[in-house]
């Protein structure tokens, strides 16, 4: 069975969606967890293709007939990071209720971050790390426009027309990746204190 994941895009307008799919077959995901966890463990530039078949538990036959290159490796791993990100987004928003949302939104992504992998992968490879937010954090940022809506309105200083839906998205995102560049002791109290600064429910 091949597991498929919709990534809603923003077009190039802003003003219309379309849908990417990306599919991973079984094969493809146990390979790609793998190569995360020995990334966390090892870093970028250390890993190879030899660990990654004997972690994955498949043949380097196997490894290259679906990967042909390390590169083709972290790109898939990066696409297959972000989609998990997105279904698990998915599941955390669906049963939530429109004031409850921003709350869902803020306690998934940092528990997405806190049993990250690759967490620590910023002390040894800051530039990656950089690199890879800086690619992601926009689409990142769209993606929370488009999934919270209306529900980004209910935050006071929205309501009251101090901050627009995009800047209030954009400081969300910033504090999103700021935890990963700046890891904390406590995330559960970070999140905690981020609801009552924006005044939302937990």
């Amino acid at each position: 069975m091949t597991a498929t994941l919709a990534a809603p895009i923003l077009g190039d307008s802003g003003a219309h969606r379309r849908h990417r799919i990306r599919e991973f077959s079984p094969t493809e995901a146990r390979i790609l967890t793998a190569a995360l966890a020995l990334i966390g463990r090892r870093g970028v530039r250390r890993l190879a293709m030899q660990e990654i078949s004997e972690a994955a538990g498949v043949s380097r036959g196997t490894l290259y007939r679906y990967f042909p290159s390390r590169d083709a490796v972290l790109a898939a791993a990066a696409d297959f990071d972000e989609l998990r990100f997105r279904a698990g987004l998915d599941e955390a928003l669906k049963s939530a209720a429109p004031d409850e949302r921003i709350g869902a939104f803020m306690a998934y992504a940092f528990d997405f971050i806190r049993a990250h992998p690759a967490r620590s992968l910023f002390e040894s490879e800051p530039g990656f790390v950089m690199s890879y937010l800086l690619d992601h954090l926009p689409s990142l940022r769209s993606e929370l426009i488009l999934r919270l809506g209306d529900a980004l309105d209910t935050v006071p200083a929205v309501a009251r027309g101090e901050l627009d839906r995009e800047q209030l998205a954009d400081v969300i995102v910033r504090l999103f990746a700021s935890s990963w560049i700046i890891p904390e002791s406590d995330d559960r109290t970070l999140v905690r204190s981020l609801n009552r600064i924006l005044q939302i429910e937990a």
